[in-house]
C-alpha cells in the first residue's frame, strides 16, 4: 500500500528598507516542495527510491521511516541489518518491525534546542495527539533521523540502545 501525500506552498518574501522614507519591495513569488509518498516495509528492509536522509559513521545509508507504538505513531531510521524502524522512545532505542518508509526528496532547515519552524512537515504524533515532526542530527560520526516537538530539548535520536537527545539538528520542512 502506498499512500501520496504532496506539500505544496506558495511564499512572498517581503524585503523591507528604509531611505529617508520607508520603502517595500515584494519579490517574486518563490515554490518550494516536497512530495513524499510512504510505503508499508517490514523487517529492517528499505523500498527502491526510499529518501535517504543520514548516513551511520561508516557510510551506510539511513531512511526516514515512521512506527506505530505505545499508541502514537513516531519517526525513526531504518536500513538493511535493522530489524525494524528504529525509534527513541522512553529513553530507549526500541526496533517496532512494521513500519512506513518515506520515499521521494525532501527540504530541510536548521534548527536548535527543541524549535520547530512553522513549515514543518509532520505525518507522526504522540499518543496524546501531539504532533511529531521529522529531524535529522549528527551524533557519533553520522547524521541519524529522529523527531521533534515543541518541549523537546532538540532532536531525539535512537542510537546504541538508547533514545539520545541533540541540540543541534535539522527538520525535514515543505
Amino acid at each position: 500500500m502506498q499512500v501520496h501525500v504532496r506539500w505544496c506552498v506558495s511564499m512572498q518574501t517581503v524585503l523591507s528598507g528604509v531611505v529617508a522614507a520607508a520603502v517595500l519591495v515584494l519579490a517574486q513569488p518563490v515554490q518550494a516542495q516536497t512530495d513524499i509518498a510512504w510505503r508499508h516495509a517490514a523487517g529492517g528492509s528499505v523500498p527502491r527510491g526510499a529518501m535517504v536522509a543520514g548516513a551511520e559513521s561508516n557510510g551506510a545509508a539511513l531512511y526516514v521511516c515512521v512506527a506505530a507504538y505505545a499508541g502514537g505513531y513516531h519517526p525513526g531510521k531504518v536500513r538493511p541489518g535493522f530489524n525494524g524502524c528504529n525509534i527513541g522512545y522512553g529513553g530507549r532505542e526500541i526496533a517496532v518491525a512494521e513500519y512506513d518508509v518515506a520515499m521521494g526528496q525532501a527540504n530541510w532547515v536548521r534548527a536548535r534546542g527543541g524549535m520547530v519552524p512553522v513549515n514543518a512537515l509532520s505525518a507522526a504524533a504522540e499518543a496524546s495527539g501531539e504532533a511529531l515532526y521529522f529531524c535529522r542530527a549528527w551524533y557519533a560520526g553520522g547524521t541519524h533521523p529522529g523527531k521533534v516537538r515543541p518541549g523537546f530539548r532538540g532532536c531525539n535520536i535512537g542510537y546504541g540502545g538508547n533514545e539520545v537527545t541533540v541540540n543541534e539538528y535539522e527538520v525535514m520542512v515543505w
